[in-house]
């Protein structure tokens, strides 16, 4: 498993991840370590053949690696690269369209989880509730500043990525989704 943060820039490759199930199925088999096509199946309510192909789609563009086989037929896999980066804006229009739709999916997700989070906030464990944060904030940056904002958030989010390994996870611990962002507002009329 590669913890190094692999660049998309292949259009193929961006679209071969944009699906809603591949992202679901990359995820799940992330947080068990190894999983089946059956297993897969059980957990996400869909058919053991649609993720069976939605398993070896992933394992041929490189997401995925099959796993040490078990017993009888059993075919587990289990993830091959874990940090994920693309250019919004590619050298070609096709590039671009594939980063588009594979941004869109990720983002959705992201946004759904965190409307699910909200919804259930009110009921969670006190602990949790106390250390989940949101923020957000209007400040004025230059392009140099927010790259290098962005950078040190990616930076303190890093030492954690190799806790996708279940051997590597603390005692307490739980899959926490962290989504950052920083962008240009568009200017006012007044030029601010």
């Amino acid at each position: 498993m590669s913890f190094e943060q692999r660049r998309l820039t292949d259009p193929r490759v961006m679209r071969a991840l944009a699906h809603p199930t591949r992202i679901e199925l990359m995820e799940l088999v992330a947080r068990e370590g190894e999983l089946t096509a059956t297993a897969a199946a059980d957990a996400l309510g869909l058919s053991p053949a649609n993720c069976s192909f939605h398993l070896r789609q992933l394992g041929k563009y490189g997401f995925l690696e099959e796993a040490p086989h078990g017993p009888g037929r059993t075919r587990p896999w289990r993830v091959r690269s874990v940090r994920h980066s693309w250019e919004e804006v590619g050298p070609d229009a096709e590039t671009t369209a594939a980063a588009s739709a594979l941004t869109s999916v990720v983002l959705e997700r992201d946004l759904d989880r965190l409307r699910d989070w909200l919804s259930r906030q009110p009921t969670a464990e006190p602990a949790w509730r106390k250390a989940a944060f949101m923020s957000e904030a209007l400040t004025y940056l230059t392009p140099d500043e927010l790259d290098a904002f962005g950078q040190a958030i990616v930076d303190l989010v890093v030492p954690y990525i190799e806790r996708v390994d279940p051997a590597r996870r603390p005692e307490g611990s739980a899959p926490v989704q962290v989504l950052a962002v920083g962008f240009p507002l568009r200017p006012t009329a007044a030029g601010n």
